[in-house]
């Protein structure tokens, strides 16, 4: 019994010095993750508190570019260095330093595309959103949202004046988010899309322009309102996505392959700048599918109107983003024209004003459109080429 006592407190003893040294490594390298750790959240702390630092000095001004170097903060340091890219985009780098830790912050900034809003006006011209109003996407106004029910917003929802509720008992549903005080000016004018056309696009001047887009990538063009199609590859047509007219009206039908944007520039009230839908506009692949790469602008000095046709008394079927930049999207004849269908709209309207599109006598439409618009959420992240963009500066990327 003494041997076997005596084996069995040795091995006792082996064992648990075994488990004792296991333990302290255990505790050891569990202490040594924890400072690793802790430095490498101070360093990205650090980092983070430089970035955002500059990102306030660049909303501050947007000339800004003297960055920070080898700043003590927090027993660690960091460095901010503010650079131009390409599209009028500047790119703010971050370095946060702890100890032998370190992280890096990168934040791009630019204007954002107007394309990314479903809905956006400057003049709502007293009109109301009601019960049965539905909007997918985001909607911003620079003035009020004036309300009369319970119209229902999916997207987020920006105003520059608030919210107003006539009556009072108005319930809007905000699914994502409602904020007052937020200003996105449209710009002054469209020279990004004008220069683009005249260097590598198409572009016409003084001068009236029909265009018909084909499921094959070709496009029918003319400038004379009876005369015959001269019909290209709009790859040939417009390199660069883009065709314009100035100081001209554009009509334009059809089915578009490719990505492009087309513009009515110059304004003359009603006598040029505008767009003129003669009959559908769709793209080649239907845009709620994975596999459309299709992208559409619609850009007028003026407005962007809706023909009163044979073509246009039976529905209209549009795709794409529709930017006015001094008037709004309208039908022509709105208030006398027979009642003309619904208008079946997949992408975005941006306009300076709302503007019908239909005439009602009391809540029954009497001449026009019934409106089917839903957002195309490409447009969130994607825009057509050279599509007019917000003043101020956005952040659009942040990579940690």
């Amino acid at each position: 019994m003494g041997r076997s006592s005596l084996y069995m407190v040795v091995g006792f003893n082996l064992i648990f010095g075994i488990l004792g040294f296991n333990l302290s490594r255990v505790s050891n390298e569990g202490y040594k993750n924890y400072i690793e750790y802790y430095g490498v959240t101070q360093a990205h702390n650090i980092a983070s508190s430089g970035a955002n630092l500059g990102c306030n000095e660049l909303y501050r001004d947007t000339d800004w570019r003297d960055g920070y170097t080898n700043v003590a903060f927090a027993d660690g340091r960091f460095s901010v260095r503010v650079t131009d890219v390409a599209y009028n985009r500047i790119r703010l780098n971050a370095v946060g330093e702890y100890q032998d830790q370190s992280a890096y912050i990168s934040v791009l900034f630019g204007p954002s595309s107007f394309a990314k809003f479903a809905y956006y006006s400057v003049v709502e011209g007293g009109l109301y959103w009601g019960t049965g109003d539905t909007v997918w996407g985001p909607w911003h106004s620079e003035t009020k949202l004036t309300v009369k029910g319970d119209p229902v917003f999916y997207g987020k929802v920006t105003t520059r004046t608030g919210l107003f509720k006539n009556p009072s008992t108005s319930d809007p549903e905000f699914y994502g988010g409602f904020e007052s005080g937020v200003q996105v000016e449209l710009p002054d004018d469209m020279n990004p899309l004008h220069t683009a056309a005249q260097s590598n696009g198409a572009y016409f001047h003084d001068t009236d322009v029909w265009l018909t887009f084909n499921s094959d990538g070709t496009v029918g063009f003319r400038t004379t309102a009876g005369g015959a199609d001269s019909i290209v590859a709009l790859s040939t047509f417009a390199p660069n996505g883009t065709i314009v007219t100035y100081k001209g009206n554009l009509h334009m039908k059809g089915i578009v392959k490719g990505q492009l944007t087309v513009g009515a520039l110059g304004s003359s009230g009603g006598g040029y700048g505008n767009v003129y839908l003669d009959d559908n506009i769709v793209y080649s692949v239907d845009p709620t599918l994975s596999s459309c790469t299709d992208l559409l602008g619609i850009c007028a000095d003026n407005s962007v109107v809706i023909t009163e046709n044979t073509a246009n008394n039976s529905n209209i079927r549009i795709q794409g983003a529709l930017f006015c930049r001094t008037g709004g999207f309208t039908a022509e004849n709105y208030n006398s024209r027979p009642l003309s269908g619904t208008i079946f709209l997949t992408g975005g309207i941006q306009q300076y004003q709302r503007e019908p599109v239909g005439k009602y006598s009391g809540s029954v439409l009497t001449n026009g459109f019934d409106k089917n618009i839903r957002y195309d959420n490409r447009l969130a992240d994607m825009s057509p080429p050279y599509y007019p963009t917000t003043k101020n500066l956005e952040i659009l990327s942040w990579y940690e």
